[in-house]
C-alpha cells in the first residue's frame, strides 16, 4: 500500500511540476512576444513593407478543410 501511495504522490507532484513549467512558459511567450512585435513593426517601417506586401503570409488558414474529390474514375468489379 505504501507503494500506491508513493506512485500517487510522485504523480501528484509531477502533475504540480507541469501546470508550473505551462504556467512559466506562457509567461514568457507574452514577454517575447512584445518584443517581436516590436522588432516586426520596427521593420515594416524600415522597409516599407505594405498591406499588399505580406497578404500571403498573414493569410490565415482554416484548420477543417474538405479535400477535393478526384477526376479519376473509380474502377468496379
Amino acid at each position: 500500500m505504501s507503494e500506491a501511495k508513493s506512485a500517487s504522490q510522485q504523480l501528484a507532484d509531477a502533475i504540480k511540476a507541469l501546470e508550473s513549467a505551462a504556467a512559466q512558459v506562457e509567461a514568457l511567450k507574452k514577454e517575447s512576444r512584445e518584443k517581436d512585435l516590436a522588432t516586426v513593426k520596427e521593420l515594416i517601417t524600415t522597409h516599407g513593407f505594405t498591406q499588399t506586401d505580406l497578404r500571403g503570409i498573414l493569410k490565415t488558414k482554416t484548420a477543417t478543410r474538405t479535400p477535393r474529390k478526384s477526376t479519376s474514375r473509380r474502377k468496379t468489379k
